[in-house]
């Protein structure tokens, strides 16, 4: 069965943590040739959403919120390869969105997303914003949910 928690940094475990941000470089950098410095210090900052099946680590994402502008950044979504189109991607969107409303319901939120997957956070009440742009190589563009 598959479960997603959102767990601030200074509640992970050591353990939990290496599994997250394996899964995170596996996807991001070796998976999606993204050469880039995965592991930055908004993690410490940040809540981390881990989706576990059977007690595996399947699925990832942060909620990173910003009190002073009143917004919160989610990112980092990605779900294990072979794990993919169950609606696991789905389920942690749906629980983020459930905790920011329960935590912060008058911020804004904010996201870049990849271009392949506007409709995905379109299907969330996200908007699109601004122009598509390049990262790493990727088409993204920035998203607002308010």
């Amino acid at each position: 069965m598959f479960r997603s928690t959102i767990i601030p940094y200074e509640d992970l475990s050591k353990e939990l943590f290496f599994e997250l941000i394996k899964l995170r470089i596996e996807i991001f950098v070796v998976e999606q040739k993204c050469y880039y410095q995965e592991l930055d210090e908004e993690d410490q900052i940040a809540l981390h959403v881990v989706g576990q099946k059977n007690g595996i680590v399947i699925a990832v994402g942060r909620v990173i919120p910003d009190v002073s502008k009143m917004q919160v950044s989610i990112g980092r979504i990605a779900v294990r390869n072979g794990f993919r189109n169950n609606g696991y991607a789905r389920k942690m969107m749906d629980e983020i969105l459930d905790y920011i409303g329960h935590n912060f319901k008058t911020y804004t939120i904010k996201l870049s997303a990849q271009v392949y997957l506007i409709n995905f956070y379109n299907s969330f009440g996200f908007k699109e914003i601004g122009k598509v742009y390049l990262e790493d190589g990727i088409e993204h563009i920035n998203m607002v949910k308010k």
